[in-house]
């Protein structure tokens, strides 16, 4: 992917255009949900290289933002060789998280996807929550509003039909500059997992993951995934689990691909 970052300083938020690749395509030539959700993940990234004296402060401190939370809606696929924009923003600080917005429109301007996100700051030493100082927020600039209303929750399991149960050992391509396991590879995982027939006749509309225990290297997995039938939509939950508690919920909702 060839990219190139532009901060629209009018509104001070930052965007950044892709070019789509092979990298993360689908059978059909369109980019796949995780490699959808990769491209969004790595924007706030280029966000904070944008910002001078970013990156430099979070070394000084040791701090390092983790995310907990994805809400996401897609409206359309960017396919090979098409041009997208991706534009994140800070929504706001409170206590000890953060949360941040992002859009996906392409070339024409059209939107593809929103994302609201939630974050928490920690120290990398202890992995203790530490508080965003004036110097951060200051940093990130004015605050804009989700475009979706917010909604984190992830839905009761009433109904879900069990589909399969792995086990899975994160090896060195999952772990990330953190050591702990990137949060795009627990869904490429559950993206491994999905029948055959959904995975080719559907396709993701909306997501929501919910992470709440890190997982590292050489650690032992369970990945259990149940479905449920949503009018012409498919519902999937997959849940993953550590030493029996629950490490990761994601939850997606699928519709038929036309």
């Amino acid at each position: 992917m060839e990219n190139q970052e532009n901060q629209n300083r009018n509104q001070n938020k930052f965007n950044i255009n892709y070019r789509i690749g092979f990298d993360g395509l689908s059978s059909d030539k369109s980019l796949s949900l995780p490699g959808l959700m990769k491209c969004v993940q790595e924007a706030s990234l280029f966000h904070t290289f944008a910002i001078p004296g970013a990156f430099e402060y979070y070394d000084k401190m040791n701090w390092v933002w983790v995310i907990t939370h994805w809400q996401v809606e897609i409206a359309a696929y960017p396919k090979l060789g098409d041009k997208i924009n991706i534009s994140t923003w800070p929504v706001r600080f409170k206590g000890y998280f953060g949360e941040r917005g992002y859009e996906v429109q392409d070339a024409a301007g059209a939107s593809m996807l929103a994302a609201n996100s939630n974050w928490i700051l920690l120290n990398r030493n202890t992995y203790g929550p530490v508080r965003p100082t004036n110097f951060i927020c200051e940093k990130y600039g004015e605050c804009y509003p989700f475009l979706l209303e917010k909604d984190f929750s992830m839905p009761k399991a009433e109904g879900f039909t069990p589909l399969s149960v792995h086990d899975y050992t994160p090896t060195r391509r999952d772990i990330d500059t953190n050591d702990h396991v990137n949060n795009v590879k627990y869904l490429e995982w559950v993206y491994n997992h999905i029948p055959e027939n959904i995975y080719r006749n559907y396709r993701a509309k909306s997501l929501k993951v919910a992470y709440k225990k890190e997982t590292l290297l050489g650690d032992n997995l369970k990945i259990a995934l149940s479905h449920r039938q949503q009018g012409d939509d498919i519902e999937i939950v997959a849940i993953i689990e550590k030493s029996g508690a629950v490490a990761t919920e994601i939850y997606i909702l699928c519709q038929v691909v036309e």
